[in-house]
């Protein structure tokens, strides 16, 4: 369920960029039916992807004098054993259950497939009906679980020294290019951004740059850009990455046997912007765009007046209900008006629009869902860059400055329905990793590779007292997808049909009450508090 909820795990300081990150430690992966587990070489930072070798006698943890090899004991959690005598469970409740192939061993998981209900899993996103007489329809998550989900891409409170000191290009730019003036301007180290007013929209884009390990290599010998980058530096996609899973490891029995790190194999589309903002006028428009397979998500403020409009495409594509509503516009008021300082989230999560201001969410006066086509893939032109950069905020009329980014993006889903040794994939045949970093990073091959279409969807029936959990953490998580009665080699036993009887539940899973403390010791304020 990383990294919602953390299990037996290390706690990392990248000393590149100054992030702080949970991963899988060596001890979590001990097996007793095999008698072994894997031993963690080294763990890589998901913002700047400098990877960190594991040194007992060279502390790299949170805790000086302690080496980053120790691991920490999981979060203890409060569990309702009554929740599911007075009520049914709830779609996305975070369930505690006894595992059917062996009822002596306790699992929690995220709750998806609802008792006769047929799941599909579909490019990462969960898709459910009843009878086959139906079609089926995207599950939806609510706003406090979508928030709760989120997974993080990059911050801009985290820029690694050197890759200033080499000069590799923000992930955030100026795009398109406007008047002089009406520029944005960075701050030295690159955390914040201005823009004066200007009668242009004026916006930052971002791209995501990422270093590769051998970019990283060849900075630390040369102290220079890597040769490859010299002509520039664009975006790739944006993938299914978990730091819990980028780590290299070998089994204690087999010290040869290298275990890769994962980084990712699905492209994720839904995306979110978080943002620290300071206007310092009283009027002027705040904008923020998101853009999934070629179609672009528009949020306008108006700062005179805190009306927040939503748009598709410009008002050419509809927000469609549930019961087939059309409308081409959603509005609401905002407590964004004038001068002050605000937090804004802009997401687009499972075919649907979420804003958030000041971490109050934010109603609108027509529903945020939408229609989306069955395939899908990421779009580039040469004049408009598309998902190649999928994420932007902008002025217009307005002075500003932005303090903090974030991006982030929505759990993907992988479509899985036998266990199999990770890398796991949902492609129908074998990718390299080389092939998939040429597709990612090379944007005029996403209209004609067959990559995108060759992502498998699976099914899952649900008969009554049967439900169906899936982890957060999708590409290392041994849930119900995985399940076989044959058995299988992951869990060292025979493993029972996808899915758990209701009596195999044991309740609803509260609250964190005592995540590990810091050492000294001192409680972990941060994580306590309700499980979404």
């Amino acid at each position: 369920m990383a990294p919602t909820l953390q299990g037996r795990h290390l706690d990392i300081y990248c000393d590149q960029c100054g992030h702080r990150f949970q991963t899988g430690a060596s001890s979590e992966n001990y097996s007793p039916s095999h008698h072994d587990f894997k031993l963690v070489e080294d763990v890589t930072c998901p913002v700047c992807r400098y990877t960190i070798q594991l040194d007992r006698s060279s502390p790299n943890s949170l805790f000086l004098g302690r080496g980053n090899t120790d691991a920490f004991n999981g979060d203890r959690i409060l569990v309702s054993k009554f929740a599911y005598q007075l009520a049914d469970p709830k779609r996305w409740d975070v369930i505690v259950f006894k595992y059917p192939g062996n009822a002596k061993q306790n699992y929690i998981k995220r709750l998806v497939g609802l008792p006769g209900e047929t799941i599909r899993i579909h490019h990462g996103d969960v898709f459910v009906r009843t009878s086959e007489e139906e079609e089926f329809r995207i599950a939806r998550k609510p706003a406090d679980k979508v928030k709760a989900m989120l997974q993080l891409v990059d911050d801009t409170a985290n820029i690694a020294q050197l890759l200033q000191t080499v000069g590799w290009p923000s992930r955030w730019s100026q795009e398109p290019a406007v008047q002089d003036g009406n520029q944005w301007v960075r701050s030295d180290n690159g955390s914040q951004f201005r823009v004066a007013a200007g009668n242009e929209e004026s916006w930052l884009r971002y791209q995501h740059r990422v270093p590769w390990p051998s970019d990283w290599d060849e900075m630390h010998q040369t102290g220079e850009l890597p040769e490859r980058h010299i002509d520039g530096i664009d975006g790739q996609l944006i993938m299914d990455y978990y730091p819990y899973n980028d780590s290299n490891a070998h089994y204690v029995r087999f010290p040869g046997s290298l275990v890769p790190s994962q980084m990712g194999s699905a492209w994720v589309g839904d995306l979110a912007i978080e943002s620290n903002v300071v206007v310092k006028s009283d009027d002027g428009h705040l904008l923020l765009k998101l853009v999934e397979g070629g179609t672009v998500f528009d949020c306008r403020i108006d700062v005179s007046t805190g009306e927040a409009t939503l748009t598709i495409d410009n008002g050419n594509a509809p927000f469609v209900s549930d019961d087939g509503q059309t409308a081409k516009v959603a509005t609401a008021e905002t407590k964004l008006r004038g001068a002050g300082t605000y937090r804004l989230r802009f997401a687009n999560v499972d075919d649907k629009l979420f804003l958030w201001i000041n971490e109050r969410s934010i109603e609108f006066d027509v529903p945020t869902t939408f229609a989306r086509g069955a395939s899908q893939r990421p779009k580039w032109t040469s004049e408009n860059p598309l998902d190649r950069a999928p994420i932007g905020i902008g002025g217009q009329n307005i002075e500003m400055q932005v303090t903090r980014l974030k991006v982030l993006r929505d759990i993907y889903y992988l479509a899985l329905e036998t266990a199999q040794a990770p890398p796991r994939i949902e492609y129908e045949s074998y990718i390299s990793t080389e092939d998939l970093k040429a597709v990612i990073t090379d944007p005029r091959q996403w209209a004609t590779t067959k990559l995108f279409a060759s992502r498998r969807d699976v099914e899952f029936e649900l008969d009554e007292d049967q439900f169906f959990p899936m982890g957060d953490n999708s590409p290392q998580s041994k849930d119900a997808r995985l399940w076989s009665t044959t058995g299988n080699s992951l869990t060292g036993y025979d493993d029972p049909p996808p899915y758990v009887e209701r009596r195999y539940l044991i309740g609803k899973a509260l609250l964190i009450y005592w995540p590990h403390a810091w050492r000294p010791f001192w409680p972990n304020f941060s994580r306590m508090g309700t499980i979404r």
